[in-house]
């Protein structure tokens, strides 16, 4: 096996072990929480701490990474981070014990994406590998999360998630132990820089202004992720076609991410925010007037553009600014600034749907235009700075 394969093998195996935790989170955590005796009110507090903890601690965390000069081995230490905290949920009962454990696990998870996607960047860098069928691994084992945790789930009831997500943690640090050793491209000086300096460093304005663009984009999924189902339910659409709406999206996903290389070849990073912009544009306007269900098939297939090709475009344009240096923070400021957009989306959303129900699509459109405009700004920006300067 070539050394290129070997790289792409491991990393897609890392993908799929992360995903394969977040598909059973997502959907069975709060169900379990139940189990717990905790209330609605209880477990919404819990359910928020993630993208809290996101937002305060991973560019900490991505930046000690970089400073430590072994990424590998803190990305490992992190993993480890999670498989531990996760078992304690298997003897935590109160309110108190699990808001600390959920923040905990939220603190070393959150960066494990970020940092993991560095080192894919690092394989299409190094290799010229395609970063899409590594990730695409990502988005299989999630469906796969969901579908084999519900049956499991069905079979010994919603208490039992937590041994599935211990387990899921359990191949997290295994397949980490097996990631390519990619050692440091930072300087010394670099690693010995502060956390305001790296970050100063990592991104300028029109970096920032970049990604905060994509955030904005990727974020006017929010209100669809919190009331899509809801919404449908109103429509008489049940939990399994709902259930197919949303695989059939992931599929769409995994698609373009196995010919993202033909793809972000032919359109670029400005094409292929165009494209998802547009495609966005189509779908969240559609969703205002409440389709009929065959209508909405097809409206799911864009998903693989409205997030796919935004996340292609944020991991080319990442790639491409880092050079290999400072990758791991610059990551982690993306991964915190779509965080906080979405943060700020989920609070919007609730007050949007009891007002205008799906007429608040109409803002998604708005909020992805925005994005869009904002991403495309910075990038021409960039090249006319690139084109002057002698």
């Amino acid at each position: 096996m070539s050394g290129s394969t070997s790289f792409a093998l491991r990393v897609a195996a890392f993908y799929g072990a992360i995903f394969t935790y977040i598909g059973i989170y997502i959907p069975f955590f709060p169900p379990f929480l139940e189990t717990r005796g905790l209330g609605a009110f209880e477990i919404g507090i819990i359910m928020a701490l993630p993208l809290g903890a996101r937002i305060l601690a991973t560019p900490l965390m991505t930046w000690f990474a970089d400073r430590s000069g072994n990424p590998r081995a803190i990305l490992i230490a992190y993993a480890v981070g999670v498989f531990a905290s996760a078992a304690v949920y298997l003897v935590t009962r109160d309110f108190p014990a699990t808001v600390a454990v959920t923040f905990v696990n939220a603190i070393f998870l959150n960066p494990v994406m970020p940092m993991t996607e560095a080192i894919a960047l690092r394989g299409v860098r190094v290799y010229a590998l395609d970063y899409g069928r590594m990730r695409l691994a990502g988005s299989a084992t999630f469906i796969v999360g969901n579908l084999a945790g519900g049956a499991i789930l069905a079979a010994t009831g919603a208490g039992f998630a937590a041994w599935l997500m211990t387990g899921a943690a359990a191949a997290l640090v295994l397949t980490g132990l097996m990631l390519p050793q990619t050692g440091s491209e930072e300087g010394l000086a670099e690693r010995q820089a502060g956390f305001l300096s790296s970050m100063r460093a990592a991104a300028n304005p029109l970096d920032l202004a970049v990604m905060a663009g994509l955030a904005l984009v990727l974020s006017s999924h929010n209100l669809f992720y919190v009331f899509g189902t809801v919404h449908w339910a109103g429509q008489g659409i049940n939990s399994a076609t709902a259930g197919t709406l949303w695989a059939i999206g992931v599929v769409a996903e995994i698609i373009l991410f196995a010919w993202s290389g033909a793809v972000g070849a032919r359109l670029g990073t400005g094409g292929l925010v165009f494209l998802s912009v547009g495609c966005a544009t189509v779908r969240w306007t559609a969703m205002v007037f409440d389709p009929p269900l065959v209508a909405l098939y097809p409206l799911q297939v864009l998903h693989g553009f409205t997030f796919g090709a935004t996340h292609l475009a944020a991991m080319r344009f990442l790639g491409e600014r880092s050079g290999g240096k400072g990758v791991n923070s610059l990551q982690g400021l993306y991964f915190t600034l779509t965080g906080l957009c979405g943060c700020l989306v989920n609070f919007a959303a609730g007050p949007l749907y009891e007002t205008f129900a799906a007429g608040s699509y109409a803002v998604m459109t708005v909020q992805a235009l925005a994005g869009g405009a904002l991403t495309l700004y910075g990038l021409r920006a960039m090249r006319d700075k690139w084109v002057s300067t002698p």
